[in-house]
């Protein structure tokens, strides 16, 4: 009989660990493992629930409201699961302390990011260090942060890092056409003949925005030529950054687009000139996998798990976080590259992502982590 596994997470919006988990769950050999997948949150959902997994929103009007409490117990009732992995530093708080109760199944935790997140919302902090000592295993995609862990008294034994799994799709993938990418560019309000420099992530004060269009001035001081476009799409939740970033732009008469988030990414990072994450914290940012396992020549800050990824000259492009001046110097380093070379290095990242990332790959250490633990009883 297939075990029980419980996947818990705050919502089903796009993020970074919404869509690892989605590709867990879907994963998971369903002859091994009955894999149900719960949230709470009742924002928008992006991410569709896999085929054969089952789905369920638990009630939560407030932290305290009576019927999520009551839920959130059953959900983690050995008469209902075998094992419970929750992400994210609520939930794995939520669900190690209902497995306090008799009766409960093993929980597990797992942490996305790196520990700078923690320096400036040290709330999720307290409560991702008090989930991994309750829980009977933590998982991260942050070796940063497992180290940051250990210094808190968190058993290293506890501690297992497995990186971001890269999509199926990417690795299958039959690359666009010129039609269809210059279709999408199109219809984003860009001219196909000018590629862009293309962001993606949702604004907020990690992922810098504001930064990249500060060092892309720069570049354009030094270009007579001047520099492409530079197309920004995300979340913008946050509309007080997002406007911030129009006026910055506007004022120095930089051309930047402003777009919700494309929901064919994959076409769009190759008709990229190239990608850049331009992040302050990251644990394995899936932006930076999935542009590597297409090809795409990729710019990063080296945060998290990023120098992991991309070899600086080899597959991409490093500089330092959270310096304007050497975000420039690694923009001017891949606008000088020769097309060759930028189709070179593109080629080497996504044969390595496809030897290191592969979503089997990822899933088995998943797998083997659970495994373990009811091993433990």
């Amino acid at each position: 009989m297939p075990t029980r596994l419980t996947l818990l997470i705050d919502s089903l919006a796009a993020g970074g660990a919404q869509t690892q988990i989605v590709r867990l769950a879907a994963g998971l050999d369903p002859t091994q493992w009955s894999v149900r997948l719960a949230w709470y949150n009742p924002t928008a959902q992006f991410l569709q629930v896999p085929p054969g997994v089952e789905s369920v929103q638990l009630p939560r009007r407030h932290r305290l409201d009576p019927q999520f409490v009551g839920a959130l117990r059953r959900l983690v009732s050995r008469r209902e699961t075998d094992l419970v992995h929750a992400w994210l530093p609520a939930p794995a708080l939520y669900a190690t302390l209902a497995a306090r109760i008799p009766g409960s199944a093993p929980v597990l935790t797992a942490v996305r990011c790196s520990p700078s997140l923690f320096d400036h919302a040290p709330t999720q902090g307290r409560m991702t260090v008090l989930a991994a000592h309750l829980a009977a295993a933590t998982t991260s995609n942050s070796h940063a942060s497992m180290a940051w862990l250990q210094d808190r008294r968190v058993p290293a034994a506890k501690l297992q890092f497995i990186g971001n799994a890269l999509d199926t799709g990417i690795a299958a993938r039959i690359p666009s056409t010129p039609t269809q990418r210059a279709a999408l560019l199109t219809s984003l309000g860009l001219d196909p003949a000018r590629p862009p420099i293309v962001a993606l992530g949702r604004f907020d004060a990690f992922k810098n925005q504001d930064g990249l269009v500060r060092a892309l001035i720069q570049v354009r001081a030094q270009r007579p030529q001047g520099v492409p476009p530079l197309l920004l799409a995300g979340f913008l939740e946050d509309q007080a950054r997002v406007a911030h970033v129009r006026r910055l732009a506007a004022d120095a008469g930089l051309e930047v687009h402003i777009v919700p988030a494309v929901t064919d990414v994959a076409t769009l990072l190759e008709a990229a000139q190239f990608s850049v994450l331009a992040s302050r914290s990251e644990g394995t940012p899936n932006v930076v996998l999935e542009a590597l396992g297409l090809g795409t020549l990729v710019v990063a800050t080296r945060v998290g798990e990023v120098p992991m990824l991309v070899g600086d000259g080899e597959t991409g492009i490093l500089c330092q976080p959270d310096d304007d001046q050497a975000l420039a110097a690694a923009l001017e380093r891949a606008l000088n590259l020769p097309t060759a070379a930028r189709h070179a290095l593109g080629q080497r990242a996504r044969a390595d992502m496809l030897e290191r990332f592969s979503q089997r790959s990822i899933v088995d250490q998943y797998a083997a982590v659970y495994r373990r633990v009811l091993a433990q009883g």
